[in-house]
């Protein structure tokens, strides 16, 4: 992460040829700010990230927090901007999995290893 933040994306921006984002939530037990480096999904003017943990039978810390508080702070490439997170449901979340497996299979797997339905947040620019 510190070389994404140093090097605005250039160094860390992709990973497996998806593009990468940094994600900082607040901890909703701790109250301090946590940032993590995630792949993502370009949505139309939003970004959609996973919560698969690699498929382990519980949701990621950062979903949790984000839960807790959907007010986030993204980094992509050299933009930070304030987002809001949202869990995305029926017809829709079908549809963006969909588009995530195709892209890339790994997170099907990753489905396969859990009861859990792995998330997917859109991450939407305030304005």
């Amino acid at each position: 992460m510190v070389l994404y933040k140093l090097t605005r994306g250039r160094v860390g921006g992709r990973v497996e040829g998806m593009p990468c984002l940094l994600l900082r939530t607040i901890g909703r037990r701790s109250g301090k700010p946590h940032t993590v480096c995630l792949s993502y999904l370009p949505d139309g003017d939003s970004m959609v990230i996973v919560g698969s943990f690699g498929g382990a039978d519980h949701h990621p810390a950062w979903y949790h927090n984000l839960r807790a508080n959907p007010e986030v702070i993204v980094q992509n490439m050299g933009r930070t901007f304030a987002a809001t997170a949202e869990t995305i449901t029926g017809a829709e979340r079908e549809r963006v999995w969909e588009q995530r497996v195709a892209g890339a299979p790994r997170y099907a797997h990753y489905q396969e290893r859990t009861d859990r339905r792995i998330p997917l947040v859109r991450l939407v620019e305030c304005e």
